[in-house]
């Protein structure tokens, strides 16, 4: 699990904000609520029907994301998600400076690829920091998106400067200080708050969490 300091989350959110700076009408730019529902900041995966929904706080650069996605994800997709029992939804949550650009990319690479180049990065994440120690960052990312349709350099450039995609994830890393996230990954069930640690951080155990939801147990929730 990856703890985050005040240092480093008031870097990130500086970060966000100064890209988001320039005047734009934040209304037709930043995610939305509606009603209750959490998938509406977000991306997401299952049933829109699915009697249980969590949601996960992220960041690609995070080990133990990358743990939970490799060792855990997919047979909680395969058991739940899949099968309509369960909807996840995925959202962004920079920890390092890295993050902003990776997930900027991953945003203009549209909804339909986000989840594959998550998966890109994922697989690719200590290539990706080293390349930041070594000063080549912007070339790692450049590969990266042009396996997911970013032709080139140049349109990674154009999706950095996007002042839409910088809006949209400083609006859901607000959403995140709201929700009290100061680790990755975090998770939400139902409106609980719970850390990657205990026996979810095993097959078994996110299981059981989500087992207890769905039979209605409050004492799970």
């Amino acid at each position: 699990m990856e703890r985050i300091s005040r240092r480093t989350a008031l870097a990130a959110v500086s970060a966000l904000a100064l890209a988001a700076c320039g005047g734009s009408d934040d209304s037709a730019t930043s995610p939305k609520k509606t009603g209750n529902d959490p998938a509406a900041i977000g991306h997401v995966v299952g049933s829109a029907d699915a009697p249980v929904t969590f949601i996960e706080y992220a960041s690609p650069t995070c080990p133990a994301c990358k743990y939970f996605h490799d060792s855990v994800l997919p047979e909680i997709t395969e058991k739940y998600i899949s099968t309509g029992k369960v909807r996840m939804v995925y959202r962004e949550y920079p920890v390092h400076d890295i993050d902003v650009p990776a997930y900027a990319m991953a945003l203009c690479a549209g909804d339909d690829k986000f989840f594959a180049v998550l998966d890109d990065m994922f697989e690719h994440q200590s290539g990706i920091t080293d390349a930041a120690r070594n000063g080549v960052l912007k070339a790692a990312l450049v590969a990266i998106g042009e396996r997911h349709g970013i032709a080139d350099e140049a349109a990674f450039d154009a999706c950095m400067a996007d002042e839409t995609i910088r809006n949209r994830l400083k609006a859901t890393y607000d959403e995140a200080q709201k929700d009290g996230v100061d680790s990755t990954p975090t998770f939400i069930f139902n409106g609980q708050v719970s850390r990657f640690e205990g026996d979810i951080r095993t097959v078994e155990g996110f299981s059981a969490k989500l087992d207890s939801l769905l039979a209605g147990d409050t004492a799970g929730q």
